[in-house]
């Protein structure tokens, strides 16, 4: 077993311990975490899930879901099992919970260093749909037109419940129906206890059940019974989940509804992890795109108090009926080209095309797609690669340095070498200089050019990365027992290539909160009149060479190809040039040395989550999940 797998099966022990432990989680939260097999002794992504393996003695009496390797079961003697939606043994994983419960009640967590699988409880079928629920081939699109009137005493029922700090003419336009964000519209998701200032949205907000027709969900975490309970039942919906093997799959598709179908992603050769987080939601007059960095789960919807996450929104009008659009925008073509590769059918696709994308020009959806890429034209298109082209795509490429601000949830195993790229590719590099920098030394000169150099001093100014310290997740509302999903490792901190100088301490500006959001802020210099440069990335995709890969030189071909190990999707969205901001100076800068435009330039139209400026290390540590 490789330290990766170790310590990525730590981080989702103690992520399943922990849900019980913290009475703000709740004693039977039924998280899915959907897995994957990775024997990649370099992985650097702990957003990956447990794997299924052999069962060690202690473990001889679970029952188990079928195992990666070989697609087999090993299971504990049983009579009708109660299984539920998307296929999973509820007893089984009710007895698992119950054995964490009572581990810790006899002196502490469990042991955690060996292989478990995933800790899973579904939610019941339906009566009228226990029988025959069996998934079937049949291609759902979003051409979907229905004359029923909106359901107004549950749209009632949902304002009642939502904080009185807004208004009520606030509340009856978060939860009516028709278009609400033409322009698209970023939020942080809301979170209990805290006041509705107008920059928040709930998922209730989001799917907006009593007009929603069909729903195509994707996410690496999942609590089914909880996102049942925000769906109306006749609603359509489309999965596409994580699954290596057919057995999974199987697994899944055997007990689910009627209306529910399913997409698995390929997760063949060193793809690691379905990590994307996308939403389509189709109404009778709009589609909506929803990219957020939340998990379908009600603690990353905040409905626990203790984690924040951001949402991306836009609503896309319905074109007149018989037309398709003939032109699509660069958001478009990469929203289905993705869509294509994660294998949605195709009457899927072929129905996206009959909403307007017109109002998306001033925006980019990126993505990463797993696997390795050997074609330019394929691997420009995506991860770090494909943030360049939507950065050139939008006008927004340049030659001039621009400062980064990078809030993540999970590092991986970084160095300079992997900033540099990133840091390239947000001015519009296709991942080429870095890669003919990497590959055109020779073995016995192995030093860096005088623009490599350059770019090294560049970073050190201008690059931060934001990640809470161990105290500030100790003092969080949640404290140390709801810091499972917020991930770095010792042994790559405490390496020679780390960059720890550029880390910066991650406080939310809504005091107590933990963060979830992934968020890029990038800004140029102030002085550039209207070729000024302000821009922000928001999605699924955290800090590492997993979500945003990397170029290498294939053997065969001695060309670059592009090497993803997760799938991802996020969007860019363009800050318009024309808005005034105070200039901001950073320590340590030479004098003489040109101001870049200040974080208040997002203001209106991207919401800055964390404390500005982050407070520097110092002799702080980062909070490291499997200390605790």
């Amino acid at each position: 077993m490789s330290g990766s797998e170790s310590d990525e099966d730590l981080k989702r022990a103690i992520a399943l311990s922990l849900q019980e432990r913290s009475p703000r989680l709740g004693s039977q939260s039924n998280v899915i975490n959907l897995v994957s097999d990775s024997d990649d002794d370099d992985d650097d992504d702990l957003d990956a899930p447990v794997t299924t393996r052999k069962i060690s003695p202690r473990d001889q009496a679970r029952e188990v879901v079928p195992t990666e390797a070989s697609g087999t079961t090993t299971p504990k003697p049983r009579s009708q099992p109660s299984v539920g939606i998307l296929g999973l043994d509820r007893k089984a994983m009710e007895e698992e919970r119950l054995k964490r419960q009572k581990q810790r009640e006899g002196g502490g967590l469990p042991m955690l260093n060996s292989k478990r699988h995933a800790s899973v409880s579904p939610p019941r079928l339906r009566e009228q749909e226990k029988a025959g629920a069996k998934s079937k081939s049949k291609t759902l699109d979003f051409d979907v037109h229905s004359g029923s009137q909106p359901h107004e005493d549950k749209r009632q029922k949902i304002a009642h419940v939502a904080s009185d700090v807004l208004s009520r003419n606030q509340l009856e336009l978060l939860n009516g129906p028709g278009i609400r964000y033409p322009d698209g519209v970023v939020r942080k998701t809301w979170v209990k206890g805290t006041p509705r200032l107008g920059d928040d949205i709930k998922i209730e907000e989001v799917l907006q059940k009593d007009d929603l027709k069909l729903a195509v969900l994707s996410t690496f975490q999942v609590e089914p019974e909880w996102v049942e309970s925000k769906l109306d039942p006749k609603t359509k919906v489309i999965w596409v989940l994580q699954a290596k093997t057919d057995a999974e799959k199987d697994n899944i598709r055997s007990n689910a509804p009627n209306n529910y179908r399913f997409c698995f992603p390929s997760m063949e050769g060193n793809i690691n992890c379905m990590h994307s987080k996308l939403q389509l939601l189709s109404y009778s007059t709009h589609l909506r795109v929803v990219i957020p960095s939340a998990n379908l789960t009600p603690y990353d919807w905040g409905e626990t108090g203790i984690m924040e996450n951001v949402c991306f929104l836009i609503d896309l009008p319905r074109l007149p009926t018989g037309q398709a659009a003939t032109e699509l925008t660069p958001f478009a073509e990469e929203l289905l080209f993705f869509a294509d590769a994660l294998g949605l059918d195709q009457g899927t696709l072929k129905s996206l095309k009959k909403f307007d994308f017109s109002r998306t020009v001033q925006m980019a959806f990126v993505h990463s797609i797993g696997g390795s890429h050997l074609d330019r034209e394929a691997w420009k298109r995506t991860g770090y690669c494909g943030l360049a082209t939507a950065v050139q795509n939008l006008g927004l490429e340049t030659e001039e340095a621009i400062d980064i601000d990078f809030l993540a949830s999970s590092i991986g195993s970084l160095n300079e070498t992997f900033l540099k790229s990133l840091y390239l590719a947000a001015k519009g590099d296709d991942g080429l200089v870095e890669y003919g920098w990497r590959t055109g030394k020779s073995s016995r000169n192995k030093g860096m050019c005088e623009t490599e150099r350059k770019l090294s001093d560049t970073l050190n100014d201008r690059f931060r990365i934001y990640f809470p310290t161990a105290e500030t997740v100790a003092k969080s509302h949640g404290g140390i027992g709801c810091g499972s999903t917020i991930c770095l490792q010792p042994s790559w901190y405490d390496s020679e290539t780390f960059p720890r100088h550029l880390m910066r301490d991650s406080k939310s500006l809504r005091p107590g909160m933990l963060m979830h959001s992934k968020m890029m802020f990038v800004r140029g210099k102030a002085n550039k009149g209207n070729s000024k440069i302000a821009w922000a990335y928001v999605g699924s995709a955290n800090l590492s060479e997993s979500a945003w890969g990397r170029l290498v030189k294939d053997k065969s071909t001695k060309e670059p190809k592009l090497t993803l190990k997760n799938w991802e999707c996020g969007v860019v969205v363009r800050v318009p040039a024309t808005i005034p901001s105070a200039h901001e100076a950073i320590p340590g800068r030479e004098d003489g040395e040109e101001e870049t435009l200040g974080m208040d330039v997002f203001a209106g139209h991207v919401p800055v989550p964390m404390q500005m400026p982050g407070d520097q290390y110092g002799l702080h540590r980062p909070w490291f999940f499997k200390d605790h």
